[in-house]
């Protein structure tokens, strides 16, 4: 591998011994000289460090770290992005996959555009079990052409359904560098997305899209282990309205927060209903939406559904998705899943 690579994919794991071979089984072959891959463990306590050190046995310049002590999922983002050396950063969670071919195609991109600050790849979603890009499911048109612009508002009409997401984002090494104090963002359940955002805030800035499906984005739970109404309320609004103050389009955001967060938190109270597991705070919720319209149609009569209708509509949903049963809950000692989109 060059001492410096045009793209280093980093991938943060914790406890990935169910997803994290296939994932590394697509994207090994589609490597080569010019990516740096690097697996770091946030002590994991299944079997990923031995998966890991097998997959060196064949790809010797994999380079395996392994954190001492779990440092949080922004933690091991930020150490992710802090350790690679190439031109660009990808995180690719270890539960997503860089389908067949796309790295290719990523890379020529990289190579012909321009100095980029923030670049999206196009995404979309599998359920379960990965079985090949024709079965995922793209909740927004896929980019047809390669894209590079300075409007972020262009930008974003292309990325605004994952915003948020981990895996469907390569960020400029260099402009990285320059965040100061990177840390003081821990906690806010969005640290990526504010990277991006500086990553992307100046006027000059240009911004890339890649065509077709490049990340297939794994959904495998049906229960979240964490409160919408907080994350994907309060702290995704105040993301949002950083970006806002480092040039992005206000409207643009405002539309995407409440359609992003009716959405979740209508499936949030059916899956509360079903499971009987509560974790949105209903106060906290009317706080976030009491000003949207949107929200009293979309979320609150979720709430006055029987359980029985629930837990019907869940086994559908499950049996539609392909979703087992063993698949209902986040692993636990790490947040990073609340970063799924």
């Amino acid at each position: 591998m060059p001492e410096k690579p045009l793209l280093t994919i980093a991938v943060p794991t914790f406890n990935g011994s169910r997803t994290i071979r296939n994932m590394l089984d697509i994207l090994l072959p589609q490597v080569d000289s010019r990516v740096e891959l690097i697996v770091i463990d946030n002590c994991s306590t299944d079997d990923t460090p031995q998966i890991i050190r097998n997959y060196q046995e064949q790809y010797s310049w994999i380079r395996y770290i392994r954190n001492e002590q779990n440092v949080g999922a922004d933690g091991n983002f930020l150490r992710c992005m802090q350790k690679a050396n190439g031109r660009y950063i990808h995180l690719l969670s270890d539960d997503d996959i860089l389908t067949e071919g796309s790295l290719e195609v990523i890379l020529k991109f990289l190579e012909s555009s321009s100095d980029m600050g923030l670049v999206y790849l196009g995404t979309a979603n599998f359920y379960s079990h990965y079985t090949g890009k024709e079965n995922c499911t793209a909740p927004i048109a896929l980019p047809e052409e390669n894209l590079c612009t300075k409007s972020k508002r262009a930008f974003m009409e292309y990325a605004r359904h994952y915003w948020g997401f981990v895996s469907s984002f390569i960020v400029s090494n260099e402009r990285f560098r320059r965040i100061e104090n990177a840390e003081q963002f821990f906690g806010t359940y969005w640290l990526q997305s504010y990277i991006h955002i500086l990553c992307a805030g100046g006027t000059n800035d240009c911004l890339g899209v890649v065509k077709g499906l490049c990340i297939a984005a794994g959904v495998y739970i049906t229960q979240s282990n964490y409160d919408t109404s907080y994350v994907d309320g309060l702290s995704y609004k105040k993301m949002l309205d950083f970006a806002v103050e480092n040039g992005f389009d206000k409207k643009q955001l405002d539309h995407l927060y409440i359609s992003r967060l009716c959405l979740l938190a209508s499936h949030g109270i059916i899956k509360e209903k079903a499971t009987g597991n509560k974790k949105i705070d209903k106060k906290q919720l009317f706080v976030c939406t009491r000003n949207y319209w949107q929200a009293w149609l979309k979320i609150y009569p979720m709430m006055f559904v029987p359980d029985w209708v629930c837990k019907t509509y869940m086994k559908y949903y499950r049996r539609k998705k392909g979703v087992d049963y063993e698949s209902n809950l986040n692993r636990a000692g790490d947040v990073s899943t609340h970063n799924k989109g």
